[in-house]
């Protein structure tokens, strides 16, 4: 399907970004090891080259060839989300048995340091969206670097017991709802394949909170 949309000959770059994730999923295997040192394995350099190929491959795939600068860009809000996906999973993570940046400290120290560096990491990235200058894009540039952080606080809060009491506090503070909420809000919505709309209004209901 994809060779039917570009020729490989004209965008050899969609190509190669669909190899670069093939190429990042074989070696993410060595995540999969169990309790593994991060001095065995390459943790950090392994969830960057899967996470960042991951969306440089979506925006050739949209695009078919971007800019260096665009390049950089979604490769980099890849690494992005990967983390927020691993703080997200690591209580799942720990029990599987999978290395991420989180689950490789949670358990033995706070995560407050690797979070903060995921957040200063995040800023710069939302910082190469001005690279984008389609008419009329700002507004989604906008919502693009509001929500970024609210993904990593969010996800945060729920992993808060791996945090100490203050960052969690700070972290809350930043949030337009309690952690308290959230957490019943997944609780609810655990396990249900609800249409978008009735779990956009189960976050709604702000009576409840």
């Amino acid at each position: 399907m994809i060779e039917d949309h570009f020729d490989r000959a004209r965008y050899p770059q969609v190509f190669d970004s669909l190899l670069a994730i093939h190429r990042a999923q074989c070696r993410s295997l060595d995540l999969l090891q169990g309790a593994v040192s991060p001095y065995e394995v390459d943790v950090l350099g392994i969830s960057v080259e899967k996470g960042g190929t991951s969306v440089l491959a979506d925006g050739y795939l949209v695009g078919g060839t971007l800019t260096r600068a665009q390049a950089e860009y979604f490769f980099g809000w890849g690494v992005f989300v990967q983390f927020v996906d691993d703080l997200q999973d690591v209580e799942v993570d720990r029990k599987d048995g999978l290395s991420t940046v989180f689950s490789v400290t949670a358990g033995r120290w706070p995560l407050d340091a690797v979070a903060n560096r995921a957040f200063h990491y995040g800023r710069r990235v939302v910082e190469r969206l001005d690279c984008f200058d389609t008419p009329g894009a700002g507004p989604m540039k906008q919502m693009m670097r509001d929500s970024a952080f609210r993904l990593l606080i969010e996800s945060a809060g729920g992993a808060r017991q791996h945090f100490t009491r203050p960052y969690v506090q700070e972290m809350e503070d930043h949030s337009p709802f309690r952690f308290s909420f959230l957490a019943q809000r997944r609780g609810l919505l655990a396990g249900t394949s609800a249409p978008l709309v009735s779990l956009v209004e189960a976050y709604a209901r702000v009576d409840e909170m």
